[in-house]
């Protein structure tokens, strides 16, 4: 797959399933700025020199969105691809809360605010600053990371899994109000528990069984390729992509409509 010439935004990109996101598109050919709120510049051998352009901003302040923006335009003059994937965790409520569960009733308003400011409204926002830019090229694509239903369900997880599951809403309303316009609006979650910094070790739990920070590489280079075009409104399972079989038909494997799991939302 040939990104050569596309340009990207990758948030949260300079560790776990963004630094995987970002070296999968660099490596395809594509220029991307990587995005991160105090992470170290993404280092791989192989990539060309001035294929990342790095930054450092805050996802949830107004003008850092800005400036996101505007710095990817002025660095590779187009914006062909914002992939939201900058997230905490909830150990940043309480550091044992993989061992001695959140109560919904435990949750500070504070954190609470904090989870959705970082999870469900940063993402709706920054997409409504790429979007003029991709209108007018007739072109663009936003890919949005979510979580599974179950996470969204777990009483434990009040916090993350009700702010991702509120941006999964905004994804899918915001496909409808850009059907037809050549922007596509797609929601991918990685299947599963990635051994990252936010997944913390628990009793019974074998880091080597958990999904790699690689894993949404594949899907999402496909789907900032012009083969994904018209493919919008969809829930994308990154582990079940096959990197042996076609693109569309791996989309028709991996894709189901945004919004779909196992209660019918």
């Amino acid at each position: 797959m040939n990104l050569s010439g596309k340009a990207c935004i990758v948030t949260g990109g300079s560790r776990g399933l963004g630094r995987g996101v970002v070296v999968a598109l660099a490596k395809a050919g594509a220029n991307v700025l990587v995005v991160d709120i105090d992470g170290e510049p993404v280092v791989e051998s192989g990539l060309p020199e001035g294929r990342l352009r790095h930054l450092n901003a805050d996802v949830t302040r107004d003008e850092d969105r800005t400036r996101i923006v505007e710095i990817c335009k002025s660095a590779f003059g187009r914006i062909d691809m914002l992939v939201n994937n900058a997230g905490i965790g909830q150990q940043t409520i309480r550091a044992d809360y993989a061992t001695n569960p959140l109560h919904p009733w435990d949750v500070p308003a504070q954190n609470l605010a904090e989870f959705f400011a970082v999870h469900s409204i940063a993402p709706l926002r920054l997409a409504a600053e790429v979007i003029p830019t991709m209108r007018a090229q007739g072109r663009g694509r936003i890919l949005t990371v979510v979580t599974d239903f179950a996470v969204m369900m777990r009483p434990s997880f009040t916090a993350y899994g009700g702010a991702k599951a509120a941006s999964e809403a905004y994804t899918a309303g915001l496909a409808v109000d850009l059907k037809d316009s050549g922007v596509t609006v797609n929601a991918i979650t990685p299947g599963g528990m990635v051994d990252t910094r936010l997944v913390p070790d628990r009793p019974g739990m074998k880091r080597q069984d958990l999904l790699q920070p690689g894993v949404m590489g594949p899907a999402v280079v496909w789907f900032a390729s012009d083969e994904a075009d018209g493919i919008t409104a969809k829930r994308i399972d990154a582990k079940l992509w096959d990197q042996t079989l076609p693109g569309k038909q791996n989309a028709e494997r991996v894709c189901k409509p945004i919004g779909w799991g196992p209660l019918g939302v």
